[in-house]
């Protein structure tokens, strides 16, 4: 099964953007940006997350994109406007958010208008356990490409990079509950 994990990307230990439901989230701070991976004559792709992205999905970008810098968004995020603000400011063009789902579909609105890709990591969830080294085995066998994460309810899921997808819209319906 192919999940777009923790809303489209992967947490490693917590949410970071808001309180984590697994209560694992370190306390709430101001946006901070730091360049990541830089190369000559790159584009530029904006990473919000609080976690740096696997090999793997630096791979991934560079086999489309060619060389890449990567500038990392991490702390609390206002909204979307600003992330696509710190886009404009770095000339990126391409996002890949770690965000909530509101933010994600006003992103999908966003950025296109101003001439920059929205990108999901799609990742397969391989593993649900409470056995710690089960789950460290288990990313050892590609750790360029499969992280763990640690809940507060004592499970570990490990998860594993698929690629990249591009987000054209979201949609969320909702009925009456």
């Amino acid at each position: 099964m192919i999940f777009v994990s923790h809303v489209l990307g992967i947490p490693r230990r917590g949410c970071g953007f808001m309180p984590c439901p697994h209560g694992r989230g370190l306390p709430m701070s101001a946006p901070q940006i730091k360049i990541i991976h830089d190369e000559p004559n790159p584009t530029v792709v904006l990473w919000v997350s609080r976690h740096d992205p696997l090999y793997s999905q630096i791979k991934a970008l560079k086999q489309r994109l060619g060389s890449v810098r990567i500038v990392k968004l991490s702390g609390v995020v206002p909204n979307a406007d600003y992330v696509v603000k710190v886009a404009e400011q770095y000339h990126a063009k391409v996002i890949v958010p770690v965000l909530p789902l509101s933010f994600i579909a006003r992103l999908a609105e966003l950025a296109p208008k101003k001439g920059v890709t929205v990108l999901f990591a799609k990742m397969e969830e391989l593993c649900r356990t409470t056995n710690k080294k089960e789950a460290e085995a288990l990313v050892s066998q590609n750790p360029y490409a499969r992280t763990m994460v640690e809940y507060s309810n004592g499970i570990y899921r490990v998860w594993e990079f698929k690629g990249f997808e591009k987000l054209v819209k979201v949609e969320i319906v909702t009925e009456p509950w």
